[in-house]
């Protein structure tokens, strides 16, 4: 992980985030958040890794924003959890804005407009999909034209996000930008599309930027330790390129608490190895991102994109 001392003015790049993040810290969002209870709400028993709790008490603790979306992981068992949570936040922190992202599984059909109604009011306003869903082997292009036929994106206007391989966004350029049932939507690529500096200069990322610049398409700027764990420096010219050439298409997620999907086991993971073995730097890539944007693209991407994605 990059060391921030290592090519930033330290001091004086801390002292214009803290004043920033004084001065924004009521309007800031955080897009990207999961809270997990596996007491109170199970995971999936077919799920691919197990994460440690990531109650919301906690996340409540060292979340500097005041508007959040807690967003629900592919291991959780159904929405339940996410709600609940939701409506606590509502219940016991009137000062915060919380909204949330539900999966799109097996039983999104099943649900009626009244169920809608009731994750809307409770804040949900996004669905996410993951690659290939169910029994009948929906594609991902599927996916998305389901969730646009669907009575929440009709009447209420929710988001679809994903995170998928940028050969995959790249795939969908053509749908997304021209298809009318599709282009209406608001599309969110979760964890920087994916991208990684080995795409710098591709068709690929090309793609991408140009859905970017469309305004038909979000990218969340999240653990970017995630895409590049030897040095996030090398994730500067990516970022750039979204910042120079599409501000109004960033937001951005702590990704809190940070999960690591190696677990594969059933069993949670040892908490003192994990954390002894944690590579995430919030704090770090904060400060790298407050250096790489200027102020408006760094206000439009805290502020201003999400309040139009999530506020209403």
């Amino acid at each position: 992980m990059l060391s921030v001392l290592e090519y930033l003015p330290f001091k004086r790049l801390a002292r214009r985030l803290r004043l920033s993040t004084d001065m924004t810290t009521a309007e800031m969002w955080d897009t990207h958040i999961h809270c997990f209870d596996p007491e109170r709400y199970p995971f999936k028993p077919t799920r691919k890794y197990t994460p440690g709790p990531a109650k919301l008490d906690d996340l409540l603790r060292s979340c500097q924003s005041k508007k959040v979306v807690l967003v629900q992981a592919s291991i959780e068992d159904g929405y339940h959890g996410l709600v609940a949570h939701l409506q606590r936040i509502h219940a016991e922190y009137p000062h915060l804005v919380a909204r949330g992202t539900i999966c799109m599984d097996e039983d999104w059909e099943t649900l009626s407009d009244q169920e809608f109604d009731f994750l809307h009011n409770v804040g949900v306003r996004s669905c996410r999909v993951h690659g290939i869903l169910g029994a009948h082997r929906l594609s991902v292009e599927d996916q998305i034209r389901q969730f646009a036929r669907s009575y929440p994106a009709r009447k209420f206007g929710w988001s679809l996000s994903a995170q998928l391989p940028l050969t995959v966004w790249a795939s969908l350029e053509d749908v997304a930008l021209h298809d009318p049932e599709i282009s209406p939507l608001a599309i969110i690529a979760d964890h920087n599309g994916c991208a990684t500096p080995a795409d710098i200069g591709s068709a690929e990322l090309k793609a991408f930027v140009n859905m970017l610049q469309s305004e038909r398409l979000y990218v969340k700027i999240s653990a970017l330790y995630r895409r590049c764990p030897e040095s996030i420096e090398y994730m500067q010219p990516i970022i750039h390129q979204f910042a120079t050439l599409a501000p109004q298409s960033l937001l951005w997620g702590s990704d809190w608490p940070h999960v690591d999907t190696s677990n594969r086991s059933l069993q949670p993971p040892d908490t003192d190895k994990t954390k002894a073995e944690r590579v995430d730097d919030v704090p770090g890539e904060r400060l790298a991102l407050k250096s790489w944007l200027t102020d408006k693209q760094w206000s439009a991407m805290l502020i201003d994109n999400p309040n139009r994605v999530f506020e209403s």
